[in-house]
C-alpha cells in the first residue's frame, strides 16, 4: 500500500507550524488533495480537549492517556483518500511524556495498537540549537501552560525525539531538518522529500 500519510515534529519555536502553512499553500497552488490534522485536536469535539490538555497540570501518566485517547479517536475518523499531514503525532508523545523506562515501555506499548496504515510514510523532525530556540522564543513567546511546562527540558525532549527516530515504525522515515536555516531552504528541502518518496508529483 502507497501510504500517504506525513508528519511534522519538534520542539516549540522549530519552525514545524511555519513550514506546514507554506507546504499548505503549495499543495493548494497545485491542486493537490489533502488534509491537514493536528494533535492534540483535529476534530471540533477533539479540539475542545486540546484546550483543556494544553492549560492542564496533569500528571504524566494523565497526560500519556489523554494523547492516545484523543490520538485514537482522530484516526477513527480520518479517511485515507488524500495526502494526510499530522501537526504532531505519536513521536511527540514519547519525546514530551517520556521521562522513565515505565513510560517508555507504556507510550511504545499504545503506539503498536496503532492500525499499521496510518503509521507514516515520513515524519520531519525539525531540529533547533538552543540558540536559535531563545532568539524565536523571545520573539513569539510563551502560548500556553505546556511552553511554560517544557522550555527547561528542551534537552532531555530532543533527546527523546532522536531516540524515537532510531526505533522502525513499519518502514517510516524519519527525517532530521536542520530547522535553525532559512524558512524557504527547509520548505524546498520538504518538497523534494515528498517527491522523492512518491508523496506527491
Amino acid at each position: 500500500m502507497n501510504k500517504k500519510i506525513v508528519s511534522f515534529e519538534g520542539f516549540e519555536y522549530s519552525g514545524k507550524s511555519t513550514q506546514i502553512k507554506l507546504l499548505k499553500n503549495y499543495l493548494n497552488k497545485n491542486k493537490i488533495k489533502s488534509t491537514f490534522t493536528r494533535e492534540p485536536g483535529g476534530h471540533k469535539q477533539l479540539e475542545k480537549i486540546r484546550k483543556i490538555i494544553l492549560n492542564s497540570n496533569y500528571d504524566n501518566l494523565t497526560l500519556i492517556l489523554f494523547f492516545f485517547a484523543s490520538r485514537f479517536a482522530l484516526l477513527s475518523k480520518l479517511k485515507l483518500n488524500n495526502l494526510i499531514v499530522f501537526d504532531r503525532y505519536f513521536d511527540s508523545t514519547y519525546a514530551y511524556q517520556k521521562y522513565t523506562l515505565k513510560d517508555k515501555k507504556l507510550i511504545l506499548s499504545l503506539i503498536n495498537q496503532i492500525d499499521k496504515k496510518f503509521i507514516p510514510k515520513i515524519t520531519f523532525y525539525f531540529k533547533i540549537n538552543k540558540k536559535t530556540l531563545v532568539q524565536r522564543k523571545k520573539i513569539v513567546g510563551e502560548r500556553n501552560n505546556f511552553d511554560k511546562k517544557y522550555y527547561s527540558q528542551f534537552s532531555r525532549i530532543q533527546k527523546n525525539y532522536e531516540d524515537i527516530g532510531k526505533i522502525n515504525f513499519d518502514n517510516r522515515k524519519f527525517i532530521t531538518i536542520d530547522a535553525n536555516r532559512d524558512k524557504e531552504l527547509i520548505h524546498n528541502e520538504i518538497l523534494l522529500n515528498l517527491k522523492k518518496w512518491k508523496l506527491i508529483k
